[in-house]
């Protein structure tokens, strides 16, 4: 329709509070959701806890800006293209659950744009610098995790200098970049958006009582008396820094990390083609080679392949096999090894404790392809040595993942007491490194020449 009424910001938030509709599967606004809301800033910082609904609240805003404002813009930027089209299709599922008298009309839509009949217009984009002459409310969302974080933050700057209003929102990634520093700013005003876990009632039992009591306890009180069912089979699974970065707001450290962020971000793609099975392989042009982690804390095993192209190396497929029995296992890796007719030119494996038979099955199978790996101390400091030249001379490249980015960079180099160097996670108890051994694996299978490093049991 041509014509609409026109509602104001507290009508909108009034129905916000009354309607399940338009909120989907929450069943009411949280408060830190509202505050956000309510903040009226300029720039606004968010410092937040994995999975608490940000980019649906990003999308809301917008949405309300819309049905408030003649010729609003919203921009989005986001960590990847996935993340970038899920906020558009929130703002569209978000309007079509309007009352028919405030809902403002579609006059185009895509994957990553939203116009409207009033000028209006929601747009987004895959962790590039926002552009514009108008006025616009920019979000950067995930902005710690951007590869050119400084870029994209200085190009936001002319777009809200002539009206409109920037966000900077993520989770913490280590003591660096811009969105550590504009935290730290934030911080001594007071104006800093600070929401962990605690905060958000489907992971915590009792957000009220928690704001009170739970940062006076240490992580494993505060997860054992407020966490929900999920949120403790998060915390089981994840190793206590990465725990506390990602689900409780604190800025690690970074110093000790065997490959620092430093030289892992300007390796990170953020549009990078990832094939969801072995059979989309067949697509890739390079030469492919494999790495095979054998999961032993969580049951998690994992999988890379890489492409190699001129001297350079991609990540074409990266898989997690969750608690899977030697026989899944097995197939998952047969199919990789057959895929048109054997393109897939090496695959090395962890051929340590458990993964002994299957390297052994699998070396018999598809011979002078499949090579056993003994993970021992020396040879694991030969991967990782590899592995982080790779980075530092730019030779490989990784999607922008949060998961595959805290992996690699979760490997620290300690010295023992008898001078020798080990390679691991930091918390022995719940590695979450996985993917550094496989992605590893997958590097040493496509060197040439090739460290000789490996052994096979016979």
């Amino acid at each position: 329709m041509s014509t609409r009424e026109r509602p104001s910001r507290a009508q909108l938030l009034r129905l916000l509070a009354g309607q399940r509709r338009l909120l989907g599967d929450v069943p009411r606004l949280e408060p830190y959701q509202v505050a956000f809301l309510q903040d009226t800033a300029t720039m606004r910082a968010v410092l937040k806890s994995r999975q608490l609904g940000f980019s649906w609240l990003f999308a809301l805003e917008a949405v309300i800006s819309v049905c408030t404002r003649p010729k609003s813009r919203a921009i989005f930027v986001s960590l990847n293209r996935e993340e970038a089209q899920e906020k558009v299709l929130y703002a569209r599922e978000i309007v079509e659950a309007l009352p028919e008298k405030w809902r403002p009309q579609i006059s185009h839509a895509s994957r990553l744009a939203l116009e409207f009949a009033d000028g209006s217009r929601i747009t987004s984009h895959p962790c590039t610098a926002p552009r514009g002459r108008s006025a616009a409310d920019v979000y950067l969302d995930e902005l710690a995790f951007y590869r050119d974080d400084l870029g994209v933050y200085r190009g936001a700057l002319p777009v809200i200098s002539r009206g409109g209003r920037l966000v900077l929102a993520s989770t913490p990634f280590g003591q660096r970049g811009v969105f550590w520093s504009q935290c730290r700013a934030s911080m001594q005003t007071g104006k800093l958006h600070v929401v962990p876990w605690w905060r958000c009632s489907w992971l915590c039992v009792d957000p009220g009582r928690a704001a009170q009591a739970a940062e006076e306890l240490d992580t494993p009180a505060r997860v054992a008396r407020f966490g929900t069912d999920r949120l403790k089979e998060i915390y089981e699974a994840m190793d206590l820094e990465g725990f506390q970065q990602e689900y409780e707001c604190a800025f690690v450290d970074a110093q000790a990390s065997w490959i620092p962020y430093e030289e892992i971000m300007p390796c990170v793609v953020e549009q990078m083609p990832i094939a969801a099975t072995a059979a989309g392989l067949g697509q890739v042009d390079g030469e492919l080679f494999a790495g095979f982690d054998v999961g032993r804390r969580r049951n998690a095993s994992e999988l890379v392949v890489l492409e190699r192209a001129g001297g350079r190396f991609t990540v074409r497929m990266a898989d997690t096999l969750r608690q899977a029995e030697y026989r899944a296992q097995k197939q998952c890796l047969e199919e990789l090894m057959s895929v048109r007719g054997g393109v897939v030119r090496r695959l090395c494996i962890d051929a340590t404790g458990l993964g002994a038979n299957l390297a052994e099955d699998l070396a018999r199978a598809f011979p002078m392809r499949v090579e056993p790996v003994l993970l021992t101390a020396g040879v694991k400091e030969s991967l990782a040595v590899a592995l982080r030249i790779a980075f530092q001379n730019r030779d490989l490249l990784i999607p922008a993942d949060r998961e595959f980015i805290a992996q690699v960079h979760a490997v620290r180099r300690v010295v023992t007491a008898a001078g020798h160097a080990r390679f691991d996670a930091d918390d022995e108890g719940a590695s979450h490194a996985d993917k550094f051994w496989a992605l590893a694996l997958a590097l040493h299978a496509g060197l040439k020449p090739r460290p000789q490093v490996t052994a096979r049991r016979l």
